[in-house]
């Protein structure tokens, strides 16, 4: 409760970055104290790894509103992270004037 309605508006240092994400299999909703969007969002992560990009786009929330999902989700051991390699857009990346190098 206090992740999804605190004042942290960014993701925990543990799971940011480029990343996508899943629920686990076995995340029980019934004892999660989150709306219909919520509901519907961490459904579709049970099919699908998504990105905070993804989750914007398909549910219509704010960054932020996604990322204290992603904590709570993650402070309940209900969250599975898989890193994926940076883009060169990766706002990280493009802030420090850095390029991909291929090979």
């Amino acid at each position: 409760m206090l992740a999804l309605h605190g004042s942290r508006a960014e993701l925990l240092p543990e799971i940011a970055g480029s990343a996508c994400y899943r629920t686990t299999p076995g995340l029980d909703l019934r004892s999660l104290p989150v709306d219909g969007v919520h509901r519907a969002v961490i459904r579709r992560m049970r099919d699908q790894p998504l990105s905070v990009r993804d989750i914007v786009d398909f549910s219509g929330l704010r960054p932020e509103a996604v990322a204290r999902l992603l904590n709570a989700l993650y402070l309940q051991s209900g969250l599975i992270v898989s890193r994926t390699l940076p883009r060169p857009s990766d706002s990280w990346l493009a802030g420090l004037g850095l390029r991909r190098r291929d090979g």
